[in-house]
């Protein structure tokens, strides 16, 4: 009697074992955040390359203004990058930290590197709707990157402005105007990007809860 049912119990042992290894192979393995970021990455800066290899096509970013503010486009590339590999990181609130102040450091550089300006005839509005159609491919990015972690303001901000440094890049090879306008065109553009990219992840339901 007792080896019959040791025999049932390992019958059932075993059919629970079988369905518990079928269910692991039914779901798909995740990810690693790495890979992810790396992807984001890549996507982000070819996406960058490819308004700047339009652009020049259609003769409106000038490879010359190159020499004046490399600076500044050093920063935002770098900002680009570490902006959504920070957004995405589990942890990580130093880099997060560090992200922030060369964000900073990006918009000062800009305005820093525009004096009077020149004068065009071509509206000043221009600017800020350039800037916006040319972030939005890198906006929809940064938002299916953020779903895999908790909608923090922090991760969502950054993401916003790693989104926003592609325009900010096409205005600095394109746009010749001065501080002013660049303060509220270029940077005040990208900071209601920004804000923009933490209002929708907050409305889009994140896949994990990963802090």
């Amino acid at each position: 009697m007792k080896d019959d049912e040791q025999s049932v119990r390992s019958a059932a042992l075993e059919r629970a074992r079988a369905s518990a290894l079928a269910e692991l192979e039914r779901v798909p393995r995740v990810p690693s955040w790495q890979r992810d970021a790396t992807v984001s990455v890549l996507l982000l800066l070819g996406w960058t390359v490819m308004v700047m290899g339009a652009g020049t096509w259609l003769s409106i970013v000038e490879l010359d203004r190159l020499k004046g503010r490399w600076l500044s486009l050093v920063l935002l590339t770098v900002v680009q990058a570490l902006g959504i590999l920070a957004a995405v990181a589990p942890g990580k609130p130093m880099l997060r930290k560090v992200v922030a102040l060369l964000s900073v450091t990006a918009a000062i550089a800009i305005l820093a590197g525009r004096g009077s300006g020149l004068a065009t005839t071509t509206p000043a509005l221009a600017c800020s709707t350039s800037h916006l159609a040319v972030d939005l491919v890198p906006l929809g990015l940064v938002l299916i990157a953020l779903r895999r972690f908790s909608g923090t303001l922090g991760r969502s901000l950054l993401a916003g402005v790693a989104a926003a440094a592609t325009g900010a890049i096409a205005g600095e090879l394109s746009c010749g105007r001065g501080w002013s306008h660049v303060l509220v065109h270029h940077v005040g553009t990208g900071l209601a990007l920004a804000l923009g990219c933490v209002l929708l992840a907050r409305l889009r339901q994140p896949e994990t809860f990963a802090p």
